[in-house]
């Protein structure tokens, strides 16, 4: 039984030692697998920033508007300016002129 916790131990000492080593705190390992998954999640946060966002009612009209109070509109939703076109809305000339 001693025997087992000694190679366990030793398993996860070496585990640790490689995990928090600082080349691996500081990403630096240089595997393409290492630093591919924080590219790709910096690139959607990046598109999720910039992509544009507008107000569409909820209750009728086929209009999307840069403001929530434009004409009179009563719980809108707020939605990627994308998302309200491929619903079928299109800009509302008050906002948009």
């Amino acid at each position: 039984m001693k025997k087992k916790f000694r190679i366990i131990a030793a398993a996860l000492a070496l585990c640790l030692s490689v995990l928090c080593s600082p080349a691996a705190l500081a990403g630096g390992y240089g595997t393409a697998a290492a630093t591919q998954p924080a590219a790709a999640v910096q690139t959607i946060s990046t598109s999720q920033k910039t992509e544009q966002q507008v107000w569409i009612p909820t209750h009728g009209g086929k209009k999307y508007h840069s403001r929530s109070s434009c004409s009179g509109m009563k719980d809108p939703e707020k939605v990627s300016l994308s998302t309200a076109k491929q619903r079928g809305f299109t800009a509302c000339k008050k906002c948009y002129h």
